[in-house]
Order: structure tokens, then C-alpha cells, then sequence
């Protein structure tokens, strides 16, 4: 379970993002990643039978709703579908992520938190890399670590504590807003 969560949001989806953020106009890439949200409730309540009660269903449905409405400009944007759709599939990696790691949320969430933000920080690294991307200095690398290790790493912490007491779909909504 484990490493197939890193496979989807650790390192595809992180992809499809920088792919997509660089093919779709800033504002429709930022309303897009409400989907996250919308594919975790979907896969909890469709494919793992996760319960849900209307009143959770209808937010979710205003979440997608508010999303639609505020970003349609009347017209396709540039770029067409391509970036968008980019976009919508990383959201899908980490919907699928979530609702792999609500599998093993039971276990040590530090471990897990840790084991997730090794390995996908490492094969992303590299892939940067690789590509021709250069290390910045020792001082805004570390700083790039602690500031990383507070912000995102605490978030996964409490995410996958969130996951194991209230679910996935439950987590997702809550992280989203």
C-alpha cells in the first residue's frame, strides 16, 4: 500500500502538476486541485464503500460547483485541454494516494510521513537532476528542508492521523478547506 501511495502522489502526480501547471493559465491550475478533494470522497465512497451522509455529499458538490463557476471565463482558455487535464490526473494520483495510505493509516504515521517524504523527495531530486536542474547552495537547501519539513511534512503527519479517526473522504475535505 505504502508504495504504491508514494508511486501515485509522490512521484506521478508531482509530475503531471509541473507539466500541467506549465501548459494552463495560473488561475484554472489553482481551481483545478480542488478536484483532490472531489476524486478522494469519489474513490472513499464508490471503491472502498467508505460511508457518507448527504450533508457531506452536497459540500462536495458545492466544492466542485464553486470551482466550475468561478473559472469559467465562457470560453476555452490557451493552451487547450492538454494542461488541464495534466492537472486533473495529478489530482487523481494524490486522491488515489490518500485512499491508499487511509489503508495503512493504522501504523506509525511518522514512519509513514517519513517513508513517503524520502522516497518521493529523492526520486524527484533525482528526476530534476537528471534533467538538468542544479542543487541550489548548503544554506537554501537546508533552509528549503526545514521549511518543508514543517509545512508539508506536519500537514502529511496530521493528514494520515486524520485518515485513520474521520476517513478519506472526511480528511480530504477538511485539508481542502
Amino acid at each position: 500500500w505504502l508504495a504504491a501511495a508514494i508511486t501515485c502522489g509522490g512521484i506521478i502526480a508531482p509530475i503531471l502538476l509541473m507539466t500541467g501547471f506549465s501548459l494552463t493559465p495560473a488561475s484554472t491550475a489553482s481551481l483545478l486541485i480542488n478536484l483532490e478533494v472531489a476524486f478522494t470522497a469519489i474513490i472513499a465512497w464508490f471503491v472502498l464503500h467508505e460511508n457518507y451522509s448527504p450533508r457531506t455529499a452536497t459540500g462536495m458538490a458545492c466544492i466542485l460547483g464553486g470551482g466550475l463557476c468561478v473559472s469559467w471565463t465562457g470560453r476555452p482558455e490557451a493552451g487547450g485541454l492538454a494542461g488541464p487535464l495534466c492537472v486533473a490526473a495529478a489530482c487523481l494520483g494524490w486522491a488515489l494516494d490518500n485512499n491508499l495510505t487511509r489503508r495503512i493509516s493504522g501504523g506509525d504515521p511518522l514512519q509513514i510521513t517519513g517513508i513517503k517524504g524520502l522516497v518521493a523527495g529523492t526520486v524527484n531530486t533525482s528526476a530534476a537532476l537528471l534533467l538538468g536542474a542544479h542543487m541550489p547552495g548548503a544554506a537554501d537547501t537546508a533552509l528549503a528542508a526545514v521549511v518543508g519539513m514543517i509545512s508539508y511534512g506536519m500537514s502529511l503527519l496530521l493528514f494520515v492521523l486524520a485518515l485513520r479517526h474521520i476517513g478519506a473522504a472526511r480528511s480530504a475535505a477538511y485539508f481542502g478547506l
